[in-house]
Order: structure tokens, then sequence, then C-alpha cells
């Protein structure tokens, strides 16, 4: 066999191999080669293997996968629907706001022109009057529920708008390092515009103390008012449910404190890192 002629040199087990014929060179030179030729791919194999076992030990599962999946796709639609909603916005206020005072205008200057003794028909073009501003406060209302114009000028100023129209004295603390994203900041702008309604309305409060802060990745709004208390999700007409399912809907939480004869507290936290 020509592995038996292979020797070690010297008697040497440890030594280099001996190799005293040409054939005995071609077979070690082939062993060599096909080493060289195969070693890479054995490699590969093996990194292969061991990254194949790394992904399915420390990988993400299915339900973390799809927990990605809908995170990015619930993004693309809230992002999809404040475009909508804005262009929504700008259509009404550019053009259905315009033609109402234009057909508002336009009732007032026939009003003008009817003469003493067409009273019915002055009668008909007030009342068409009329209900061209009621529809026009209307729908300037809607507007406004849809995107607040003060959000264009930053949240902060927002805030301030709305402690300034508040009925209510109102501290207003602001304490950001960068603006908030467009969906947190108009959850967060409608959450003070309803605590303060609420504030004004229902708690008999005196004063109220608005917050807004960013801190260990989360945004918080805190709203206390020193009204008398007893506020609870649960109370028909509280508006705080409505609140907790736009928290939700961002994976953010609402906390109510309001024990009777108050103070009342509520916290809105939105993920903000």
């Amino acid at each position: 066999m020509a592995a038996a002629r292979l020797t070690r040199r010297g008697g040497n087990e440890l030594g280099p191999l001996g190799v005293d014929r040409r054939l005995d060179t071609a077979y070690v030179a082939a062993i060599g080669a096909a080493a060289l030729l195969l070693f890479p791919w054995v490699l590969r194999g093996l990194v292969a293997v061991d990254r194949t076992l790394a992904t399915l030990l420390l990988g993400p599962g299915r339900a973390a996968a799809r927990i990605d999946e809908l995170v990015t796709s619930r993004a693309a639609l809230t992002a999809d629907a404040a475009t909508t909603l804005r262009r929504l916005e700008r259509d009404l206020h550019d053009g259905t706001q315009a033609r109402l005072v234009a057909l508002g205008m336009t009732l007032s200057r026939i009003e003008k022109r009817l003469g003493p003794a067409d009273d019915e028909a002055t009668a008909l073009v007030d009342a068409a009057r009329g209900g061209v501003t009621d529809a026009l406060e209307e729908l300037r209302e809607i507007v406004r529920g849809i995107h607040p114009p003060a959000l264009d000028a930053g949240l902060p100023t927002a805030l301030g708008t709305l402690a300034a129209r508040s009925g209510l004295p109102v501290t207003v603390s602001v304490s950001l390092d960068r603006p908030p994203a467009p969906d947190a900041a108009t959850t967060l702008y409608f959450t003070a515009a309803e605590l303060l309604t609420n504030a004004a309305k229902h708690a008999g409060a005196r004063s109220v103390a608005l917050s807004l802060s960013r801190a260990d990745g989360w945004l918080r709004l805190a709203v206390t008012d020193d009204g008398r208390g007893g506020a609870a999700p649960s109370l028909t007409g509280s508006g705080l449910r409505g609140l907790i399912a736009r928290a939700q809907a961002l994976d953010g939480r609402l906390e109510v404190s309001s024990p009777d004869g108050g103070p009342t507290t509520v916290t809105m936290s939105l993920p903000g890192a």
C-alpha cells in the first residue's frame, strides 16, 4: 500500500513526514490539494450551522416578528391618516369655508337690495344667512377637531393657547428637549383640551396646573386641578375613557388620581424615546 511507504524521518513519530518515492509524493500532494479545496467549504458549512443555531436560539420568534410587523404597519397607517386629515382640513378651510363666506356675503347684499315691501323675502334671506353662519361655525368646529391650527406653531405654543382660552387660571410648564412626534403631539393637545374643559365645567376648580416633560423615554402630560375630586373613568360623561383609548392607541397609559375633595391629577404617558 502507498500509505505504508510513508515513514517518519529518523524514526520519530512526531517528526516530519518522509517521502521516498515519486508516487508517494504525488499521493501526499493530492491529499494537500484536496484539503485546500475542501476545508474552506467545510468551514463555511460550520459557520452556517453556527449561524442557524444562533438564529433559532437567540433570534426573534414568530410572535416577535409579527409584533414588529404590526407596529410598522400601524405606524404607516397612523402617518397616512394624519396626512389625510391635514389635507381634509386644508381643503375645508380653503374651499368649503371660503364658499360659505362668499354665500353669506351674497345673501347680505340681496337683503340690502330688497325693498320694505318684501318682508317675506327679507325674512327668507335673513333665515338663509343665519343658516349659512351656523353651518360655517359648525364647519370650523369640525376643522378644529380634525387638526388644531395652533399645533402648526408647536405643541408648547398650542398648550399656551389652550391655557389662555381656558376659563380658569392655568399654570403651564413645558420641558422638552425636542418636539414630539406629530401623532403624539395631537394626542397630548386633545388630552389637555379635554382635561381643561372638565376642570372648568365639572370639577368646580379655581386653578389648574399643566405640565409636559420628557423623562426616561416617556412623554408625560400632567393636569392637576384643585376641584372637588371624585373623577373616575367609569363615570358616564367624564371623557376619561376616550382619553384612555387615545393613550392605548400609542402604547401609552392614562393614570387618574382624584380622591373625594380633590385635588385631581390626570397623567398621560406616551412613549417618546
